[in-house]
């Protein structure tokens, strides 16, 4: 998964894409949220439910808000799981990248992880399974990816400017630009339409990098 987003300038934690379960207490899901760490913005990755997951958190100040940033999000597509003496394989199955650039993270756990499936029940930026919308943030150029893009983030990045990924040699399987629509964002690749909830005017993007 990558996108550009504008980060939030909100304490409050962000939830800035989500997929899974509506039962987020007995069934997993994978969420991506901007968090707050004493004033300092980074961003955490949850993948499993709320009592058993694997954590990773970028550094204190990874976020930059109200600055637009690339983010890239990539699964190796190895084995995940809920055993104790397998922590470290299931926390190097997944990278996060801002700008380009690595991040080291800090990986934590709730009963050493998810050993079960994620269904895709939701499919969600800007929403967690219940809450409010996230406050002060933009999101531009939204891809998924069904393969470990890890090799290919210099392409995706691009030195920090936008492009056509339609146009990559291995381009997204779901591709979305925030143009002029703040009823429906049309899926420009393939068929998994997004509509708009609480979306405004405002929240077109007319500066992306």
């Amino acid at each position: 998964v990558s996108f550009w987003i504008k980060g939030s300038t909100a304490n409050s934690g962000q939830t800035i894409f989500y997929f899974g379960n509506n039962d987020v207490v007995n069934n997993g899901y994978i969420e991506l949220r901007q968090t707050n760490h004493n004033g300092l913005k980074r961003l955490r990755l949850r993948y499993g439910s709320n009592n058993n997951y694997i954590q990773l958190t970028t550094p204190s100040g990874s976020i930059t808000p109200s600055s637009w940033q690339h983010i890239l999000l990539t699964y190796d597509g190895g084995t995940t799981g809920s055993s104790s003496g397998s922590m470290s394989s299931y926390y190097s199955r997944f990278n996060i990248y801002i700008d380009g650039s690595l991040q080291t993270t800090s990986n934590t756990h709730s009963n050493f992880g998810w050993s079960n499936a994620i269904v895709g029940q939701n499919f969600r930026f800007g929403r967690f399974a219940s809450g409010t919308y996230p406050k002060d943030m933009f999101y531009n150029q939204m891809a998924i990816w069904g393969s470990d893009q890890s090799s290919n983030i210099s392409d995706i990045y691009n030195s920090g400017s936008t492009q056509d990924l339609s146009l990559l040699s291995s381009p997204p399987a779901h591709y979305y630009e925030i143009e002029t629509s703040t009823t429906t964002v049309q899926d420009l690749i393939g068929t998994a339409h997004l509509v708009g909830y609480n979306f405004i005017t405002s929240d077109l993007v007319n500066d992306a990098p």
